[in-house]
């Protein structure tokens, strides 16, 4: 049946963080390893078998398909890949043929089709760029960004019921659907998403006044404009930035950037060059002098700021998502106003109640009523005042049952109570003129002795 039996992958010991942050990439690349020696492998794809154990692709009578010299691997056949042309939007309202190459076995096609929502996918397709090694042995990262076998680790890595069909249609496997991941990136987002270019999807949602998320085409900037990663659950950055040379004209996708002359624009692209340089939001890691001090993943504790530099009032934790601020929050104490340049989003508790999704600050839950809503924050830690607005997001997001959508209760949208702590209370003011009221006799009893 051809079922490879042994695999090997070398692993650099210097290049292993022991970050608890970084362990679960770690492990997901050790998987991913795994993955190609089992059978996500160009040089395995003329190995495949249908489920009646018959070859995919034709043998020679040695047994072994035909070996394709200029690849220097075994030649597939057009039942495992397909290639395909895809007509591709780029800048200057100009279009060209972009070649793709499509794995096309009968799970794969089911489960792409079902993921894209798109009936007419004839398979998902490969990786094009990255060289050998990459190309044609990946998902094509532009439309599955953060599945596990894209060809590299940008961010929260994800086993989906693509990669587990993909194994099953090798013909040695049984699948276990049950244990794949959630796959958010390119979910129902239709046919013009898997088969066009990101500049088509971008203009038409412009065009529409939408977001054009998974996408995004604000440049990269100091300080940081920072946002939430399409799933919500870390904080992000759009990498769209400058490249020093001029990008391949078919991955040319802006005909305008908000302060970009337009002689820069063919300059100008996603960080990522094997996702077609599309640009997306990308979590990101905090460094001191070179060192790793932190990541902008929500859910990992260790990434809780330091208490003095936490300015948001966040919270990392298994519980927390990112949330969008609109505008940069404040730490006041008496007369110090303390703000950091880098906002925009940031990592909250949330949590689901029958009135609806609360985002919690400190010890103070914010009821949403309703995605979009303001949330005006004001709370008091570590002897600062942390002031600032949130925008809440859609419960449905993070909630299995929510209520129908409505206008926050006035209690909701009025400012939060300032908390001033250099003032003096009137209880205590109060006090203290009792104190004294209490002190006056006995000090002029004093003076009667003194004086006699």
């Amino acid at each position: 049946m051809d079922r490879p039996v042994a695999g090997y992958a070398n692993l650099c010991p210097n290049m292993i963080s022991t970050q608890a942050q970084e362990f679960i990439g770690l492990l997901s690349a050790v998987k991913h390893e795994i993955i190609h020696a089992l059978g996500f492998s160009a040089g395995l794809f003329a190995f495949y078998h249908d489920d009646d154990g018959n070859p995919l692709t034709a043998r020679y009578a040695d047994g072994f398909p035909p070996f394709n010299d200029s690849l220097g691997l075994y030649q597939w056949s057009n039942k495992v890949i397909s290639k395909a042309v895809r007509l591709w939007d780029i800048r200057g309202n100009k279009m060209l043929r972009h070649d793709v190459f499509l794995l096309i076995t009968p799970r794969v096609v089911e489960e792409a089709r079902k993921h894209f929502d798109c009936p007419i996918l004839e398979g998902m397709e490969l990786e094009n760029q990255g060289g050998m090694g990459t190309e044609l042995n990946h998902w094509e990262k532009r439309l599955l960004e953060n599945e596990a076998m894209t060809g590299s680790h940008t961010q929260n890595r994800v086993f989906s019921r693509i990669t587990l069909a993909l194994m099953e249609d090798t013909g040695w496997y049984k699948a276990n659907y049950s244990m794949a991941e959630k796959l958010d990136w390119g979910r129902d987002k239709g046919c013009d998403f898997v088969m066009k270019s990101c500049k088509f999807w971008i203009d038409q949602k412009k065009e529409k006044r939408q977001l054009v998320s998974p996408y995004c085409d604000t440049l990269r900037s100091n300080p940081l404009q920072l946002t939430c990663r399409q799933d919500q659950r870390a904080v992000a950055v759009c990498n769209l930035q400058k490249f020093p040379k001029r990008l391949p004209q078919e991955y040319q996708y802006f005909d305008s950037l908000n302060g970009v002359p337009s002689e820069d624009l063919p300059y100008y692209g996603g960080s990522v060059e094997i996702a077609d340089y599309c640009p997306f939001s990308q979590e990101f890691s905090w460094h001191l002098s070179g060192e790793f001090q932190r990541s902008s993943d929500c859910r990992i504790l260790e990434n809780q700021p330091d208490p003095f530099k936490n300015y948001g009032a966040e919270k990392y934790g298994p519980n927390s998502v990112c949330v969008i601020q609109k505008s940069a929050f404040v730490m006041a104490q008496c007369r110090k106003k303390l703000s950091y340049p880098d906002w925009g989003s940031g990592c909250y508790q949330v949590s689901c109640s029958p009135e609806g999704l609360n985002v919690w600050v400190k010890d103070t839950a914010y009821l949403c009523s309703r995605s979009g809503q303001v949330l005006t924050v004001s709370i008091q830690m570590n002897g600062w005042v942390h002031a600032g607005n949130l925008i809440c997001p859609a419960c449905w997001d993070f909630c299995d049952s929510c209520p129908p959508e409505q206008d926050p209760p006035a209690s909701n949208i009025t400012r939060a109570p300032s908390i001033d702590l250099c003032s003096c209370s009137s209880s205590l003011v109060i006090t203290l003129w009792l104190l004294m009221a209490n002190l006056i006799p006995l000090l002029a009893g004093f003076l009667l002795c003194v004086w006699s």
